[in-house]
């Protein structure tokens, strides 16, 4: 991996904030508080965990070393399922009101949206 891909993944992680951000503002001019902060909510959960995921691959990597960059891969996508779950389990428990579908949905358009902001990095 390159300098590049490390520099691509780190601005995708910057629009998935600043698309977060641009969501839940959105949901507090349009339906609410409630449904905003959760929203806030949800996007952070998965802009948090990406981020984790692409310091955890992209940290001193050597091209030399293929094996060991697929076991940080690995290792990095449990530790983000197991940041997502404690997150979630967080945000449940202990934020009263909570809109469970703006949480859902804003954390599902935030992890859909790599698809999309790849296409207009390149």
């Amino acid at each position: 991996m390159h300098l590049a891909d490390r520099r691509r993944a780190y601005r995708t992680i910057l629009a998935q904030f600043v698309i977060t951000l641009t969501t839940a503002l959105l949901l507090l001019v349009a339906v609410g508080g409630v449904f905003a902060y959760s929203g806030l909510a949800g996007g952070m959960i998965a802009t948090l965990a990406n981020a984790l995921f692409a310091h955890r691959v992209f940290v001193r990597y050597t091209a030399q070393q293929p094996g060991k960059l697929l076991a940080r891969f690995y290792g990095a996508e449990i530790l983000k399922l197991v940041l997502t779950g404690l997150l979630f389990a967080g945000v449940i428990l202990w934020i009263k009101p909570l809109s469970v579908g703006a949480l859902f949905g804003v954390f599902l358009l935030i992890q859909l949206m790599p698809i999309v902001i790849v296409q207009f990095l390149d």
